[in-house]
């Protein structure tokens, strides 16, 4: 963790005591122990340690000689979240009535 947010060295597997396990990183640990050939992504959630901010994660299984040895994950930041239509519209409209304002 670069950030050593208040998940910093827990436990993530769905059967371990770690209070975040049931966080979209800990969505993220399991699916890539379930799919370590796949990248996995979790969709946008408010994730506890980053103060509830919208989170997405990424993860897959390091390999090493044919094993399994751990997990890479990685959170996406709320500004890298992807926005619909209907956001666009909204800001669109919100904006132009700015500009008249």
């Amino acid at each position: 963790s670069v950030y050593k947010e208040l998940d910093f060295a827990t436990n993530f597997a769905a059967a371990g005591s770690g209070e975040w396990k049931d966080s979209g990183l800990g969505e993220a640990f399991e699916a890539a122990v379930k799919n370590p050939d796949e990248i996995n992504v979790i969709d946008w959630k408010p994730y506890g340690p980053s103060a509830g901010a919208l989170a997405s994660f990424l993860s897959t299984g390091i390999w090493a000689n044919g094993t399994l040895i751990g997990v890479f994950c990685t959170q996406m930041p709320p500004e890298s979240k992807p926005i619909d239509a209907a956001e666009v519209d909204a800001a669109t409209a919100a904006a132009a009535a700015a500009m008249t304002t």
